[in-house]
């Protein structure tokens, strides 16, 4: 799916790196930068893969049979859950993430490209969520790769980056600094409880409530590191073999390859006001 989004035809080149490009009924935003590649949907302001020019592959996974259609989710990269996460609301995870975002404001240099994109209230989104907003999403990438969302208006909102990441085996990597307590959305054979450090040999969904605001991915060839900023919580997400069977969107043996860790904010949700706008935001990289 990667190699498919950046050799499509280019329908207009805004930069010597970034290029607008269509995938299936999406137009995508294509980065071909000295120092990485990435692809961003317009639909959800939607980092689909990154991967810096010395990885052997992206950091961010995409999954091969991702959907690319108007209105509906895209299975991998970053997706935004905003104003709602989960079923906190309909449709499941918020509107974000399927709504068209503007592209505002585009450039590059030698280190980075960054790209910001906004959203704003409509009749439509009104009827979802009675609010008036203005989000933008702010994206960074280059050896490292920076996601914020910036949020204002008057009202309380839910959110996530629900990062996927691109591991060699889930059932060889460990994710640390997590803290010890959580919620599990799962009702697993999982006990005891696992401290600090999360292994894989099952599914898992849980909300951690007290994670550090660094968490690293210790995979066999590599450590991905995450610096949370704002965020309350992390959420991490695996659906294991039958789950991943059901879907669609992602190959039988998808789950191996990928692991959801997600910056959050559901259980201290954003409290926005005209006074006080709020954002999170992550940043991602890869460390010795």
């Amino acid at each position: 799916m990667i190699n498919t989004l950046l050799n499509q035809p280019v329908i207009k080149q805004l930069t010597p790196s970034i290029a607008i490009v269509q995938q299936g009924e999406l137009d995508v935003i294509v980065i071909k930068h000295a120092t990485c590649q990435a692809a961003i949907a317009l639909q959800g302001a939607h980092l689909l893969f990154w991967q810096p020019t010395e990885q052997p592959r992206p950091v961010i996974w995409l999954s091969e049979k991702a959907l690319f259609k108007t209105g509906k989710a895209i299975r991998g990269g970053v997706p935004l859950c905003w104003p709602w996460f989960n079923q906190l609301g309909t449709p499941s995870h918020g509107f974000a993430r399927i709504s068209l975002w503007q592209l505002v404001q585009y450039s590059e240099n030698e280190q980075q490209v960054t790209l910001t994109l906004s959203l704003s209230d409509t009749p439509q989104t009104r009827q979802l969520w009675p609010h008036a907003f203005n989000a933008t999403m702010t994206i960074n990438v280059g050896k490292q790769a920076y996601l914020e969302l910036s949020m204002s208006g008057d009202y309380q909102a839910t959110a996530a980056l629900h990062s996927y990441f691109n591991v060699s085996d889930i059932e060889q990597i460990k994710v640390t600094g997590l803290g010890a307590d959580y919620r599990d959305a799962l009702k697993v054979a999982n006990l005891p409880k696992q401290c600090g450090e999360l292994t894989f040999d099952q599914a898992v969904d849980r909300v951690y409530t007290h994670a550090e605001a660094i968490n690293y991915i210790d995979d066999i060839d590599r450590t991905i590191k995450l610096t949370h900023h704002n965020g309350t919580e992390v959420v991490t997400w695996n659906p294991w073999q039958s789950a991943a069977t059901a879907m669609a969107d992602m190959d039988d043996n998808g789950y191996k390859t990928m692991v959801c860790v997600e910056t959050a904010r559901i259980v201290q949700p954003l409290l926005v006001t005209p006074s006080q706008p709020q954002t999170l935001a992550v940043t991602i990289e890869i460390v010795p």
